[in-house]
């Protein structure tokens, strides 16, 4: 019984965290990053600790309405709705849908792409958690769980010895 429960434990954690795993790096593979959600300003359609999937983009193929990505600052995104788009001045203007006011104009030079519409809820929040030494220890913290899951079964099991039946042609009954 312990065995099947160490075992069920073991199972889930390891498929909780290869699915964590595969969402955070095979958009990667198909184009895609992934970026976590840390406010508001797109509530209700992308929630704070989310994780968003944005691909690459030209302002060519942007239109007015679409979800995108921008550059504020080296490390700091912003993904917000576009409202306008100068082409010939090279900017565009975003919206935040829970902001009341427009961002002003950004240059297509901080542009990093379109966000798509799908995103997982609390995904964010692990990732950014994940980049910390916290987040780290509590990682290896769960590897050595499903460790430790494989082996405390056999610290409940009885140590039986192997009955090997002898026969009357057995060298030791002579």
């Amino acid at each position: 019984m312990v065995k099947k429960i160490c075992n069920l434990l073991s199972t889930v954690l390891l498929i909780i965290m290869v699915a964590i795993a595969g969402a955070l790096l095979l958009p990667y593979v198909f184009g895609y990053q992934p970026l976590a959600v840390l406010s508001g300003s797109m509530e209700p359609d992308y929630h704070v600790g989310s994780v968003i999937y944005v691909k690459e983009a030209s302002p060519e193929d942007l239109k007015i309405g679409d979800a995108i990505t921008f550059r504020l600052s080296d490390n700091t995104y912003a993904t917000h709705y576009l409202i306008s788009i100068d082409m010939e001045k090279r900017e565009f203007v975003t919206q935040g849908k829970a902001n009341a006011n427009d961002d002003g104009a950004r240059s297509f030079d901080t542009l990093v792409g379109r966000a798509s519409k799908f995103s997982i809820p609390y995904l964010g929040y692990i990732s950014l958690n994940m980049k910390t030494p916290l987040g780290i220890l509590s990682a290896v913290g769960v590897i050595v769980v499903i460790l430790l899951l494989n082996f405390i079964p056999d610290l409940f099991t009885k140590d039986e010895e192997e009955v090997v039946p002898q026969g009357p042609d057995d060298p030791e009954n002579k």
